[in-house]
């Protein structure tokens, strides 16, 4: 009872902030499908890029670091209702060609999409990676790497990330964000419109021994021997987005520029202590659909790259997560049992006074 208190405070306060300005749709530039159960099954391909680098060598130095993870394309089906867009997928086997240049990956990710109102939404996001490709290997050892194995394989390698974020949307009315990237909506008619993001985070790079190579030690001083790197971080960033329509047609660009405040730890070497640091470092998120979008069925490609810098005074790292997905989907009339299901959760965790304003 306790914990249901506390969520409907939290949702209270969530949905407050768009709850005065809640928006009509203007049905000349968007058709709503609010009794429709969107299915969609989905081809995917994923990639993850670590790059950890000097603070005093420039961008393109040979001192740099790049890894790469051995990720497969996967497969799966999404489903669209009302405030809840998520999906479920599965990945393709690692040929042995790959595994013997790349070597072998594991990966984790989930994600979730919740409508809080028309002007507000959630997404939640969790990305876990392990085993690397160490793709700068042919730049500084040869010898010990070869045509046929040019890569050094970290298995002990890794990468956790959690994030949440909100984005509020100023003119739902007219710009259709689920359109291109929910395909619970249809924009009819071209629009633009202003965003702004808010997000909290955790990543952590780890390693059994230390992230950078042993030959490549030197240019690192004593930041050579660092195993961890970890950051909490909040952050903020406007953003603009748009769709051009032609008939069914579609395209839409979505960009977010911010900064965020991060809370920096890193392991000093031999002490058995970790440092931290707190700094501002700059946030993007850029997003891009196209496809065909009928009252029935739809198609669509779409792109989303997240881009996280962590800034601590040893070195840079730079990390990114980057997933494309290719999609065809129908809208069903929804099932009674789903509709009540529906009704009856919303009906014990929402309070009466705040449903007018849930999507």
């Amino acid at each position: 009872m306790h914990l249901l208190r506390a969520f409907q405070s939290i949702l209270f306060l969530f949905i407050l902030c768009s709850a005065g300005a809640q928006s009509k749709v203007d049905t000349n530039y968007i058709q709503r499908f609010p009794n429709k159960l969107v299915l969609s099954p989905y081809l995917s391909s994923s990639s993850n890029s670590l790059t950890i680098k000097p603070w005093n060598d420039r961008i393109d130095s040979s001192h740099s670091v790049d890894y790469e993870p051995n990720l497969r394309g996967g497969y799966g089906l999404s489903f669209s209702y009302r405030i809840v867009d998520f999906s479920i997928g599965f990945r393709q086997k690692l040929s042995a060609e790959s595994e013997r240049t790349y070597g072998k990956s594991t990966s984790l990710g989930i994600g979730f999409r919740l409508w809080a109102s028309r002007k507000v939404l959630t997404e939640f996001s969790l990305q876990s990676v392990n085993g690397y490709a160490n793709t700068s290997t042919p730049l500084y050892d040869t010898i010990n790497f070869t045509r046929q194995n040019p890569y050094e394989h970290r298995q002990d390698l890794g990468v956790f990330l959690i994030k949440m974020r909100l984005v509020y949307q100023f003119n739902p009315d007219k710009f259709s964000y689920r359109a291109s990237f929910g395909f619970s909506e249809r924009q009819l008619k071209s629009s633009a419109g202003f965003l702004l993001s808010s997000q909290a985070y955790a990543e952590v790079v780890y390693a059994d021994s230390a992230l950078i190579p042993e030959k490549l030690r030197p240019h690192y001083g004593d930041a050579g021997r660092i195993s961890e790197v970890s950051i909490a971080a909040l952050g903020v960033a406007p953003g603009i987005g748009g769709t051009w329509t032609k008939g069914r047609w579609f395209l839409t660009g979505v960009l977010f520029v911010g900064i965020d405040l991060q809370r920096l730890g890193y392991d000093v070497p031999g002490t058995g202590t970790v440092k931290s640091e707190r700094k501002f470092a700059a946030n993007a998120d850029f997003r891009f659909s196209f496809g065909y979008n009928t009252p029935r069925v739809f198609f669509g490609f779409q792109n989303s790259t997240d881009y996280n810098l962590l800034r601590p005074s040893k070195f840079k790292v730079n990390s990114s997560f980057n997933r494309s997905s290719l999609s065809i989907g129908y809208r069903f009339n929804s099932p009674k049992v789903v509709d009540k299901t529906y009704d009856a959760v919303v009906n014990t965790i929402i309070p009466k006074k705040l449903r007018k304003f849930m999507y």
